[in-house]
Formats: structure tokens, C-alpha cells, sequence
């Protein structure tokens, strides 16, 4: 006897499903990685908006600073012309004249005429006592040579406001005779800066192109040297440009800066956005975002950790359904052995029987069959179907064994699988037919063929065996014998049908419908 099988032991959960983790963790890193490369680009968009929108803003005060320049050099001329041939102070040059000539400034503009010695002649504040430009650098300029200038940021003595001047050099007969300026007020730039809407803490500011500060938005306490910053080495040979700026000298903010140069004047236009003025609305659009793709990335992360432990749930269900199933199999597979055990037990108890040799035999041929049907059951864990072939082959073997006789054997079995309920019939009827065959067909022979083939057709199971024997004896001599009855009795249970004749010997063929077996 063979050992008994003893059942698996239980497994562990390491067959529990970890691709739902793994699934997880890569798309929460896939969501960082792609959320991090988003939150970058919008970042870098951001400043590249806030860069073009510097830009652009800059041209628009170049463009305004280049109109107020030029509508104030058109009303200088207009002043020089009015003054004729006639020295500065000269009775006939009124004032009412240069008003007339002058015409209408914008709000806020005053214009003046000093001489040679930079005292005020003439100008449009009327009543005030007269001003001395000679010492100002811009006068020193122009008597210098200079035919147009403009001074830096100053505090006009008359307002106690912040203006600038645009002068103008007079000369008779090639002799310098006096300057002409108007006066603008710094707060012409709150009306530029009003108009774009930059921001709160944004400038718009002129600055002359040797560093000076002409102008800005809000004012600056005092004139500034800007030479010294950052941005001035790239205005050399640049239109036009934009560059970021760490700390303001002026008010300590940290802007982005657009200038550009004020076409046929010595002045750039300097437009700046505070850096925290762009990135706020940066961050109000990652907030607005984030107002949505949060609760999506929770809800997402929440259903894959339900799906995992229904995952896990389902692997535990599943483990313990396969360690049942694999009880079930070790306790059918030691039914059938123990079946087999037993059958050979009784052989063992029919060989030790007074019975004659003959019946003996038959009886050990008969219970041999019911033992390797449960042996091809338990060995190859056929539980609900077997294989026909191999344990015909094995019963045709083993008889051809136990008669020891020189048949030569002809098989040719296809696989056929039936239910393990019509296998042990099958067996029953090819072991009858064949010991049949050898105890009539062989007998005292030098040699012979035995010929057994197993098909299988659409709907039904053909067998087929037969010898090169003398053949069959009368139809009542074929009734007698128990084998015959056995015969019988197995094909009805098939619900087959058989037959023999003889065709150069014994042929025994039986055909069942596969359905019954199915």
C-alpha cells in the first residue's frame, strides 16, 4: 500500500493582492509629479504674464511721456517765437503775449522765461515773487550749450510739490539769452498710473538716461541717483526690456520691471508690478484649483482603499475557499485510496478462497478493474472526470501480463474523458471482453493480435475490440457465461449498444452517447 496524502497546510495572506497599493501609491506620486510640473508652469506662466505685462505697460507710459515731451517742446517753440528780437525783459514781451502764444496747457503745467542770469522774467503764475534758476543744473546745462533738457525730480518753490522741468535754450544772433521752461507736476504720472490698473503697490516712473529720476508714481521723497541699480546696464543698446528687481532703493518692494525708451528724448519709461501683486493671483488660481482637485484626489484615494479591502476580503474568501477545496480533494483522494486498499484487501481474501482456479481468476481479473479505476481517480486527482485511455491501456497491460501469451497488442486509444460514475463500466466491460479474448481467442496459439481502439465522435463513444481468434461459438453458447450477462448488464447501464461477430475472428464493438457522460 502507498502512503496516505497528507492535506496542505493552511496558507499565509501572502497572496493578498498588493497591486491596488502599488496602483495607488504610483497615481498619488503620478498626481505629485504631474501637479508639481503644473504648479511650474503656471509659476513660470505667471511671471512671464507679469514680464509682458510690465512690458507693455512701460511702452504705454513711453508713449504718454513722448506726447507730454512733445507738447511741451511745441509750446517752448511757440514761446521763443513770441519773444522776437527783443530782449527778454523788454516792455513789449508781456505776458499776455506768451499766454497767447503758449495757449492751453494741460492742468497742473506752468511755464517760465529766465535770462541769461537766470532770473525769471516772465510766467504763467502771475503775482509771485520771480524765481533764480542760475545756480540749477538743468540752467547750467543749457547756458552750457545744451538746446533742450530735462531737469531731475525736484520740489517746485512756489507748490512745495514734486516737479520736473523741460527747458529750452534762447540765443540771438548765436548769444545765449535766456532759457524757457515748463514746469510739469509729478502727479501728471497718477493719471498714467490710474489708467492701467497695474496694482496697488505697482510705479510708473521717467527716468533720464543718465540715472536720474525725473518723475514717478507714487513720489519719491527726493531725486535718485538709479544709475547704480541692476536694470540701468541693460538700457545700454536695449529699446526695451525687463528685468526683476530684488529690493527698490526707493520703497523696499520687490517688482518686475518693463522700461522702455522714450522715442527722440533722453528719458526711459519704467513700468513696475509688485512680485507678490502676480504671484497672489498665481496662488488664488492653485486655491481655485485646488478647491476642486483636492476633494477629487481624496475621493479617488478613499474609493481605492475601499476597493483594496474588498480586494482583501475577496483574497481571504478566496484562501479559504482553496484550502477547502484542497481538504475536499485530500479527503476524496483518501476515499478512493482507502476504496483501493479495501478492493485489494478482498482480492487478497478471494486468492486465499477454496474456489476452482477458473472463477478464481475471474473474480481477481473483475476486482483488479474496480481497483485501477480508483487508483487512475486518486493518482491524477480525477475527482469528476477520468480519462479512459490510460486506464484502459493499464487493464489491457496488466491482463496481457497475468496470461503471459505471445499476443502482440494493437491500441489505439484516443483520449476520451467520461464521468468518474461510467468509468468503472467501461473498465468492467473491456476487462470481460478482453480476458474473453485471451482465455478463447489464444489459447494454445504460437502467437496472435489483439486489437483494441477508443474513439471519439461528435455524440457518442465507440470501442471496439477484436482478435484474430477462431471466433465465436452459437448465439447459446454466448449466453451462458457470466461475462456475457456482465456485458450486458454494464452496456444497459451506459445505456449503450453492442455487438459481436465475427470478421476473421471476434469483434466486440459497443457505442454509448457522450451526452450521458458529460
Amino acid at each position: 500500500m502507498s502512503k496516505e496524502t497528507k492535506p496542505a497546510s493552511p496558507r499565509s495572506f501572502r497572496a493578498m493582492p498588493t497591486l491596488p497599493l502599488w496602483l495607488t501609491g504610483i497615481f498619488l506620486v503620478a498626481v505629485a509629479a504631474v501637479t508639481g510640473l503644473i504648479l511650474v508652469e503656471n509659476y513660470k506662466s505667471s511671471l512671464a504674464a507679469g514680464e509682458a505685462r510690465a512690458m507693455s505697460s512701460a511702452h504705454v507710459v513711453a508713449a504718454h511721456v513722448e506726447w507730454m515731451m512733445e507738447a511741451s517742446n511745441q509750446a517752448l517753440r511757440r514761446i521763443d517765437s513770441a519773444l522776437g528780437d527783443e530782449p527778454i525783459d523788454s516792455p513789449q514781451n508781456s505776458p499776455a503775449n506768451i499766454a497767447e502764444a503758449v495757449g492751453d496747457l494741460p492742468s497742473g503745467f506752468e511755464y517760465s522765461v529766465f535770462d541769461a542770469n537766470g532770473l525769471q522774467r516772465l510766467s504763467s503764475a502771475q503775482g509771485r515773487a520771480p524765481l533764480n534758476h542760475g545756480g540749477r543744473g538743468y540752467f547750467e546745462r543749457l547756458r552750457k550749450g545744451e538746446p533742450m533738457t530735462v531737469s531731475r525730480l525736484f520740489e517746485d518753490e512756489r507748490t512745495a510739490k514734486p516737479s520736473f522741468m523741460i527747458g529750452r535754450r534762447i540765443t540771438r544772433n548765436g548769444a545765449f539769452v535766456g532759457v524757457a521752461t515748463i514746469a510739469i507736476p509729478n502727479e501728471t504720472m497718477d493719471r498714467f498710473w490710474a489708467s492701467m490698473g497695474l496694482g496697488e503697490h505697482s510705479t510708473v516712473s521717467a527716468v533720464r538716461d543718465d540715472g536720474w529720476l525725473v518723475a514717478r508714481r507714487p513720489v519719491s521723497a527726493e531725486a535718485i541717483d538709479l544709475s547704480t541699480t541692476e536694470w540701468y546696464p541693460m538700457t545700454r543698446g536695449a529699446q526695451s526690456g525687463v528685468y526683476h528687481s530684488a529690493v527698490s532703493p526707493i520703497d523696499g518692494y520687490a517688482r518686475i520691471v518693463g522700461f522702455w525708451k522714450v522715442r527722440g528724448w533722453p528719458l526711459i519709461a519704467l513700468t513696475a508690478i509688485e512680485r507678490q501683486e502676480v504671484l497672489d493671483q498665481f496662488w488664488n488660481s492653485v486655491w481655485s484649483d485646488a478647491l476642486f482637485a483636492v476633494p477629487l484626489v481624496v475621493v479617488l484615494v478613499l474609493a481605492s482603499i475601499w476597493i483594496t479591502r474588498l480586494l482583501y476580503r475577496y483574497a481571504a474568501r478566496n484562501e479559504e475557499l482553496e484550502q477547502a477545496l484542497e481538504r475536499n480533494r485530500f479527503l476524496l483522494r483518501e476515499i478512493h485510496h482507502r476504496v483501493k486498499n479495501n478492493l485489494q484487501a478482498v482480492l487478497a481474501l478471494v486468492r486465499l478462497q477454496p474456489l476452482p482456479p477458473e472463477a478464481r481468476n475471474d473474480m481477481t481479473r473483475r476486482v483488479g478493474a474496480m481497483i485501477a479505476v480508483h487508483e487512475q481517480i486518486y493518482q491524477k486527482d480525477q475527482f469528476e472526470r477520468v480519462d479512459v485511455a490510460p486506464y484502459a491501456e493499464k487493464i489491457i497491460r496488466d491482463l496481457a501480463a497475468a496470461y503471459d501469451m505471445p499476443v502482440t497488442l494493437d491500441l489505439a486509444l484516443q483520449s476520451v474523458t467520461v464521468d468518474r460514475e461510467q468509468a468503472l463500466p467501461l473498465g468492467m466491460i473491456i476487462n470481460e471482453v478482453v480476458s474473453n479474448a485471451f482465455k478463447y481467442a489464444f489459447t494454445e496459439r504460437a502467437r496472435g493480435t489483439l486489437t483494441v481502439s477508443l474513439e471519439k465522435q461528435p455524440d457518442q463513444l465507440c470501442l471496439r475490440i477484436c482478435d484474430d481468434g477462431p471466433g465465436l461459438g452459437s448465439e447459446a453458447e454466448r449466453r451462458v457465461g457470466m461475462g456475457s450477462k456482465l456485458i450486458g448488464s454494464f452496456v444497459k447501464q451506459l445505456q449503450g449498444r453492442h455487438s459481436l461477430r465475427n470478421e476473421n475472428g471476434a469483434v466486440f464493438e459497443m457505442t454509448a452517447p457522450l451526452s450521458l457522460m458529460a
